[in-house]
């Protein structure tokens, strides 16, 4: 009888380690700096075209939940997107939140290392509106960066 409930407890603790809510949820602050930072030494050690290409490979390293890698050329052309490849090779200087901050250049007039908090729509969360912070670093002419909602 002791046997079945060791069995069954381990088979309980194996279904929920398996569940999609546990399994999902969210980056934090610290995450998202480390992420930022392992894509900053990836530019620096295999320059910008082979970081990139990892950036946008799902199993690369580069893209966990709701974070994921982007960078941005000096005039906020996108070079990678994790979420949003559809971005690669286009402008963001357009694009502001709902407050009208121009977030995409804050994050290019960030001299070496900064946070830059803005608002925007969470897709795992029907594009609810919500606070996010980005954490940037400036590689040269580029920058990189990773963000998560606060």
């Amino acid at each position: 009888m002791k046997l079945n409930k060791w069995v069954g407890m381990i088979l309980c603790v194996m279904a929920l380690s398996a569940s999609p809510a546990i399994a999902e949820g969210t980056g934090t602050r610290e995450e998202a700096k480390a992420m930022c930072e392992k894509a900053a030494a990836l530019i620096k050690s295999d320059g910008v075209e082979k970081a990139v290409a990892k950036f946008q490979d799902k199993a690369g390293g580069f893209i966990d939940r709701d974070l994921y890698v982007f960078a941005l050329d000096a005039k906020g052309n996108f070079l990678a997107h994790g979420a949003k490849p559809v971005l690669i090779g286009k402008g963001g200087l357009s694009m502001k939140d709902v407050t009208g901050f121009a977030f995409i250049q804050a994050f290019i007039d960030v001299k070496d290392t900064a946070w830059v908090d803005y608002k925007w729509p969470d897709a795992s969360d029907n594009n609810k509106i919500k606070d996010k912070s980005t954490y940037i670093i400036r590689i040269g002419d580029n920058v990189v960066g990773v963000g998560y909602y606060k």
